[in-house]
């Protein structure tokens, strides 16, 4: 399970690092804007690390982009209706709701990545002596 928690934390750490790069970009957002968003990343990796930790084992790690656009929905929820980061950040006045259809999106195609970083840190984890011994 600790593997589950670390592969997602692992893909939203480079996601939101990413993403605090293109904040630096022009056009900047006002200071309250930016920080709503920036407080809102700083719980990302936990909560992608709990929400792969609750997954069923028998989605992992086949199903976990489809648990990851659960997921997205929740941060669509979050992100338009309660936070309205689409007017705050971009000035979208009547795109509130856009975020319940475009986080499950966005999210499948982002967690696309954490099976790829689980089977990773699966292979680091196993020792040669497990192999040796298998073949005897």
């Amino acid at each position: 399970m600790l593997h589950r928690f670390a592969a997602a934390s692992a893909v939203a750490s480079v996601i939101i690092a990413g993403g605090a790069i293109v904040s630096l970009l022009p056009p900047r957002w006002p200071v309250a804007d930016a920080r709503i968003l920036t407080t809102a990343w700083c719980f990302v990796p936990l909560a992608w690390g709990l929400w792969a930790m609750l997954a069923p084992a028998r989605w992992v790690p086949r199903r976990l982009p489809l648990w990851g656009a659960i997921l997205g929905v929740v941060a669509g929820i979050i992100a338009g209706p309660v936070l309205d980061l689409p007017l705050r950040l971009a000035g979208l006045r009547e795109a509130r709701w856009m975020t319940l259809f475009a986080g499950p999106i966005v999210y499948y195609f982002l967690w696309l990545l954490v099976p790829v970083a689980y089977r990773s840190l699966r292979i680091m984890v196993q020792t040669p002596d497990a192999g040796s011994s298998a073949r005897q």
